[in-house]
């Protein structure tokens, strides 16, 4: 550290080993996370020996060549199998290993050649097969600054402030031709490709297909994100923001759970003449499930995922990555669909045995209400009627006699809660009915045109048959009460709603870069320039982009070429040169300023010469001088430069 501190604090350049090893340093950062344990305590270990700075024996070079080759055995041991060895990923992790054990030795010998040089570009091109995330986005556009100030810092042989300035000036000048190379350069895919861009794969736990009537049902009240959703036009309102997971028809006696057998024909789903696709996309983290979650109702299947009948959207394998799909829905409440035998015994089926006390209130509603409409409103009357309250912190039930114990007992509860108790009683009044499961927004949590959906959001909801449509039910909608601690936690959350709507805009820039940067491929690509062709407005919006792109960088240039002035007297005296030296006046090697100015003068220019010369001089050298004698001196140098 002392001695990085001395270069930035004096004009010596440090050595081109210092260097080399501020490189590797810096390159080797993100790769730390992905060594294993083996080969990072070789590094660490290396690295100690690199900074004695003392001369390796052939003993040692030999002890370091071990070291590694055991490092890099017990690294990658059990790696190679029939399934693995065929993976890119592992043949990257093996030349990577190799790598720093080669640069290692080299490093120790204290000599520089071609490949000791080279490496540390080698190094951050392989590590991009290991991370594609936002973070690394902007590490690496920070490697690449380091590496060009570390280069041009060995070729100048000049101080540090002065090595960043003309850094910065090539970096941030070449930035519009990036950006013009980056969107017309020709995509490459890689569709089909089994390795690398792993990045950010934390598991988030989706449904499996069950919702449970215990202290874990659906209760997930974390922050983390599941989902982010990008809309082409603006969010859809809340009533419909219902993003489609499970439908379960089968109750247990502390969970419901889906049918074994499944109806893959749509074609007897209509959605009304006059609906029209909602197109959006979704970036869904992994969950470790099937289940990929679209609007209401899901109206196309993403690439490599089926709809069923009950409009349930899978996948074949569980994601275990960041998924990106696009997807298409019809924004409704109901949708037409014939009931076959096997879906109506379903759900209309209950045990007949438990739940007395709502049985009886069902036949009363069935002696009284003909029409199924009318039954369905009594039972939501009863709902009513019953004053639940909604709350997080329910009171257990009696899993026996689950309806029962939420209408007539404990009257309190959440979504699970509501759906399941409400399902039982309508089937009880001959009404079909199932219960779905997925993620409910309130739309809060959203800029301009993106959404983020949250573990918290995760909701069950009801849809019952009549007329020959299933109808959405919001059952929580019937709580006549909401628990003081969720008005409490929404109170806190207002309290910190500007630093939430920060947290919200960072997301969603996030998400703007990862759309056109990290994705930015073939097919997009494509379409840009189709828009191109066909899309006047978008064609001279996209020109006037790239114009200014263009014209910050020139920008930027003209700033950062101007070496800044440090000594005021001297800039004005060398403007003075410079502007001679144009006009053909050039001045001698170690000549003094009163020689050049003796040597050139004309009668035109001895007096101003002699006055800037003397004027010079006595601000220069002499022990006080005032104000009025500096800006003096300013207004005799300007008046002579117009004069020329």
């Amino acid at each position: 550290m002392r001695f990085l501190t001395n270069w930035l604090s004096t004009n010596n350049t440090p050595s081109a080993l210092r260097l080399l090893d501020i490189a590797y340093i810096v390159v080797i950062i993100p790769l730390l996370f992905s060594l294993k344990l083996p080969m990072l305590l070789f590094v660490l270990l290396s690295s100690v020996l690199i900074f004695k700075e003392k001369k390796p024996t052939t003993l040692t070079l030999a002890l370091v060549g071990l070291g590694g080759a055991l490092a890099l055995f017990f690294s990658l041991y059990g790696s190679f199998n029939f399934a693995g060895i065929s993976r890119l990923k592992l043949f990257i992790e093996l030349l990577i290993y190799l790598l720093v054990i080669a640069i290692v030795l080299q490093r120790l010998t204290g000599v520089i050649n071609i490949y000791l040089k080279l490496s540390p570009l080698f190094l951050l091109a392989l590590s991009l097969f290991f991370f594609h995330s936002i973070t690394m986005l902007f590490y690496i556009v920070v490697e690449i600054f380091i590496l060009i100030l570390l280069i041009l810092w060995q070729v100048m042989q000049s101080n540090f402030t002065k090595v960043l300035r003309v850094t910065a000036l090539l970096f941030f000048s070449s930035l519009p031709w990036v950006i013009l190379l980056f969107i017309f350069f020709p995509r490459i895919s890689f569709e089909h490709a089994t390795y690398g861009f792993k990045g950010e794969s934390i598991k988030r736990m989706g449904h499996d297909g069950k919702m449970y009537l215990d202290n874990t049902a659906l209760l997930v009240p974390s922050e983390r994100i599941v989902m982010e959703v990008g809309f082409k036009g603006a969010v859809p309102p809340p009533s419909s923001l219902y993003f489609r997971g499970s439908v379960l028809y089968k109750e247990q006696q502390n969970h419901w759970k889906p049918l074994a057998l499944i109806n893959t024909d749509r074609s007897q789903i209509s959605f009304g003449k006059d609906a029209t696709p909602l197109e959006y996309k979704v970036t869904l983290y992994p969950t470790n499930k099937r289940w990929l979650y679209l609007l209401d109702m899901p109206y196309l299947a993403p690439k490599d995922s089926h709809i069923n009948a009950d409009l349930e959207t899978t996948t074949l394998l569980n994601i275990k990555k960041v998924l990106r799909y696009n997807a298409s829905s019809m924004l409704s409440s109901q949708i037409e669909q014939p009931l076959n035998t096997h879906i109506k015994n379903a759900s209309l089926s209950y045990d007949k045995d438990a739940n007395p006390q709502s049985q009886h209130y069902a036949e009363q509603i069935l002696a009284s209400s003909v029409q199924p409409s009318q039954r369905l409103k009594a039972v939501q009357k009863l709902f009513k009627t019953q004053a639940l309250t909604y709350t997080l912190a329910p009171k257990p039930l009696d899993l026996n006699n689950s309806t029962d114990s939420f209408l007539f007992e404990s009257k309190n509860g959440y979504c699970v809660h509501f759906a399941a108790a409400f399902t039982t009683m309508v089937r009880m009044v001959q009404i079909p009915a199932r219960i779905v499961t997925g993620y409910k927004s309130s739309g809060e949590k959203r800029v301009k045109n993106y959404l983020i959906v949250r573990e918290k959001d995760a909701h069950a909801w009801v849809e019952v048959y009549l007329d020959g449509h299933w109808n959405r039910i919001e059952s929580t909608a019937l709580a006549s009460y909401i628990d003081i601690n969720v008005e409490s936690q929404e109170e806190s959350n207002a309290v910190n709603s500007t630093l939430s709507q920060l947290n919200l805009t960072l997301l969603y820039f996030k998400y703007q870069i990862e759309t056109w940067i990290l994705e930015y491929d073939y097919l997009r690509q494509m379409k840009l320039f189709e828009n191109l062709k066909t899309d006047m407005a978008f064609l001279i919006k996209f020109i006037s982009i790239l114009s200014l792109i263009i014209l910050l960088g020139i920008a930027t240039w003209n700033l950062l070429r101007r070496e800044k002035c440090e000594d005021k007297l001297l800039c004005l005296l060398k403007s003075v040169v410079n502007k001679l030296h144009k006009k053909g006046y050039q001045r001698e090697e170690d000549e003094t300023i009163q020689v050049f100015f003796k040597r050139i003068e004309t009668p035109q220019t001895k007096d101003p010469l002699k006055n800037i010369n003397q004027l010079y001089h006595k601000l220069r050298y002499a022990p006080k001088h005032s104000v009025e004698e500096y800006r003096e001196f300013e207004k005799v140098v300007e008046g002579f430069l117009k004069s020329l």
